[in-house]
């Protein structure tokens, strides 16, 4: 492969270093999972005892629940739908408007008075909470109408039943009183609130009627008195027939229009209220509607059908025989009939275009309105026939002889009074009847009972759903952590990035008893260790990593920043190859910081600068150890120029000198990131390690460490020691293999021992 492709692999492998997790797996989960353990179990008893502590201390919440049926109002077959499915539709429509009225504040308002005026009259205070109040003094109030009518909103929920007429009001609170006292007056100030509402036209009619029956009372009442002050006067007493007859005719059409008047009256004030409404929805509708019900011909015929009726009431008043009577009725209906069925017809066109034309959602508001906006036409149109029908009596009243025409008045007065006063007291019963028979389309099913066990909390299932909580928080914090986490943590994380492995330092905590001074050098101070066992096997690995004709003799280790345990490595590798009956020197060539005298416990100097300065032979600075055939240079004195004097010719005479003489050179060197000496030391050597310590060293500074190594020479790259790595939180169980395996002999036997699972062992 020529160089442009090496430097193309080079940068392709370098972005794969650096990116966050390429290529994670179900194993790399569980591992990360197993890495955090302990975090993540203290967050879950964390979770789980607030839990507790939470359900050990909530307070019972009982619920009562009132059941209620909202029907729809019943329209007419035009306002009807015409399929069964869109009837449905309308229905659950019409259901949820009700749901928004059961949720609004007016609502609300009305329950929260009546359960004000119920919490004055109840004995016992301590059966509320939600309306309780309790000042500084402990004296137990109300709290005020607004606030009591603001909580109620989340203290009632309104549900209906899928698919049914049905709609559920629930109430919660600590006092099963006062759960079921909210629940049942929510639902009767409903209740009452839809049957007022329902009753809206007919009260506003009552009302009405009402009013007028009390003035025609008034006027009836002072026609009486004028006429006895009359007859007290000495007047005319007595009318002759003609006159008596001409008073009773006028004094009837006088009760006719006036009752025509009222009635019109009565139709235009709920025909301008349903206007009103309409307009909300649609401003247009009522003047096309207007429009249509105004046209010349439909008023016409109106007109004259209205004449038609009342002549027909006069001329059937005139014949004594009762068969004559019938005559007449029967002449009267053969000319009224083509009319009233032009007028039907008329109607009915009108009301098929404005069906066609209107919405779904106004059509009931819509065919309300045309009703009434004909019946005020016709009445329109009898008031004016009426009228004219007076006008030709007045004439005939005006020719009453002057003696008689004051007592005529009076008597005209009285008897129209009267009919009109008549007429009013019957509308007014049969408006009251209608009033009272409206029951309105709310009916409640059952009211709420008293609720026996708390609907909550659900102590049981918060604690599953805490401990679930806890569990999934302390699982999210490991992912998170190792999301934000750049280290280098296990050999995957170096493998499935194309980077060898040539070896992994367990912990050595196993070794702490042997003291601070002897814990480093593990192969000698303690062989049978599990961290021994990697080094034989980082030894084994570095003897084979390159068959070439030239042996590799000089190994420089080196890390990418500061306190990685480079030195560790470098020292206990040098032991395993004299444990391996190789000729070994252990170099410090950390000019900085070096380390290795301190850790054979000897003089820094004379050492390593010392020679190349030339003031020592090579035999005044190497020394043994008491591990055969291990031998060390210590640094020497520190120049004021390292990276100079490890690059100088004296340095490089120096390594082929020792060449001859060892087997193996053990290099140990600054970090490779710190200083350029690791960098000079990578080029004069056979070979390079990289030292990693798991769960510190970052990815983003070992990547620049192996790229500016792999960009110098990369044949000199060996592969890189995960140091320090817990291999028992990373892989669970398998550790106990590995420990088994390990661990010496007579511990193996006295930890079985202990745990009595063997008496002996072979």
């Amino acid at each position: 492969m020529d160089n442009n492709g090496q430097q193309i692999q080079l940068e392709n492998q370098v972005k794969k270093l650096t990116s966050l997790h390429p290529s994670d797996s179900l194993k790399d989960y569980i591992n990360i999972i197993r890495a955090n353990l302990f975090m993540v179990v203290i967050i879950f008893i964390a979770s789980v005892l607030a839990t507790v502590l939470y359900v050990t201390s909530a307070r019972d919440i009982y619920k009562a629940t009132t059941t209620l049926k909202i029907s729809k109002p019943q329209g007419s077959i035009l306002t009807g739908a015409l399929l069964p499915e869109f009837q449905e539709f309308q229905n659950d429509r019409y259901i949820s408007n009700e749901i928004e009225i059961l949720k609004s504040y007016k609502i609300r308002e009305l329950t929260a008075t009546t359960l004000l005026d119920s919490f004055k009259t109840h004995p016992n205070k301590s059966d509320f909470y939600h309306i309780l109040s309790k000042t500084e003094e402990g004296i137990q109030e109300p709290i005020p109408l607004i606030s009591l009518a603001k909580a109620l909103g989340g203290i009632v929920s309104v549900n209906q039943k899928r698919g049914l007429d049905i709609v559920e009001i629930s109430a919660e609170s600590p006092s099963k009183y006062e759960a079921k006292l909210i629940a049942d007056v929510y639902a009767n100030a409903y209740l009452n609130y839809s049957l007022i509402f329902s009753r809206r036209e007919v009260t506003a009619i009552r009302e009405f009627l009402e009013e007028e029956k009390a003035n025609k009372s008034n006027e009836l009442a002072n026609a009486e008195t004028a006429l006895m002050d009359y007859m007290q006067r000495g007047g005319v007493i007595f009318l002759d027939e003609y006159s008596k007859n001409l008073v009773n005719q006028i004094s009837s059409y006088d009760a006719a229009k006036d009752a025509t008047e009222v009635e019109l009256k009565t139709k235009q004030r709920a025909y301008d209220q349903v206007k009103v409404e309409l307009e909300k929805i649609d401003a247009n509708l009522p003047t096309y509607i207007e429009s249509k019900i105004s046209e010349p011909y439909f008023i016409e015929l109106q007109k004259k059908v209205a004449e038609l009726e009342i002549q027909k009431e006069i001329d059937v008043s005139v014949p004594k025989d009762e068969s004559l009577k019938q005559r007449v009725i029967l002449e009267y209906d053969k000319k009224l009939e083509p009319l009233k069925k032009s007028l039907k017809e008329k109607e009915e066109i009108v009301r098929a275009g404005i069906y066609t034309n209107t919405p779904e959602e106004r059509k009931d508001l819509a065919q309300k309105f045309l009703d009434l906006g004909i019946e005020i036409q016709s009445q329109k149109a009898k008031l004016g026939s009426l009228s004219r029908m007076l006008n030709k009596y007045e004439s005939e009243f005006a020719k009453i002889p002057d003696k008689s025409i004051e007592l005529a008045r009076l008597q005209r007065a009285k008897q129209s009074s009267e009919k009109l006063y008549l007429t009013l007291e019957e509308k007014y019963q049969e408006a009251l009847i209608n009033e009272r028979s409206q029951l309105g389309n709310v009916n409640i099913i059952d009211e709420a009972q008293p609720p026996t066990s708390p609907s909550k909390p659900n102590r049981q299932l918060i604690i599953i759903a805490g401990s679930i909580l806890g569990l999934a928080l302390g699982i999210g914090f490991a992912f998170l952590r190792n999301y934000l986490d750049r280290s280098i943590k296990t050999p995957e994380d170096l493998e499935n990035r194309g980077i060898s492995v040539l070896a992994w330092v367990p912990s050595i905590e196993e070794l702490r008893e042997l003291g601070s001074s002897h814990i480093e050098f593990i192969v000698a101070n303690k062989p049978t260790a599990s961290a021994s066992e990697s080094f034989k096997a980082l030894r084994t690995r570095v003897s084979f990593s390159k068959l070439e004709e030239v042996p590799l003799k000089s190994i420089v280790i080196t890390s990418s920043i500061p306190a990685e345990g480079k030195t560790t490595v470098a020292l206990n590798l040098a032991g395993s190859f004299a444990q391996a009956d190789k000729k070994v020197l252990l170099l410090d060539c950390d000019l900085r910081k070096p380390r290795i005298h301190s850790i054979f416990e000897s003089q820094r100097f004379p050492g390593l600068s010392d020679y190349l300065f030339g003031n020592v032979s090579l035999g005044d600075i190497t020394r043994t150890t008491k591990v055969e055939n291990l031998y060390y240079i210590t640094s020497g004195t520190i120049p004021p120029n390292p990276s100079e004097m490890l690059g100088s010719k004296q340095m490089k005479e120096f390594l082929e000198s020792v060449k001859k003489i060892y087997d193996y050179i053990i290099v140990d060197s600054p970090p490779f990131i710190s200083v350029t000496d690791a960098e000079i030391l990578s080029r004069l050597c056979d070979g390079t390690i990289i030292v990693i310590q798991a769960s510190k060293t970052p990815m983003d500074a070992f990547a620049k460490t192996y790229e500016r190594i792999m960009t110098s020479d990369p044949s000199k790259f060996l592969g890189t020691v995960l140091n320090n790595f817990n291999f028992k939180a990373m892989y669970g169980y398998y550790y106990n293999y590995y420990y088994y395996y390990s661990k010496p002999e007579t511990s193996k036997v006295k930890d079985l021992k202990t745990k009595g699972k063997v008496k002996t062992l072979d």
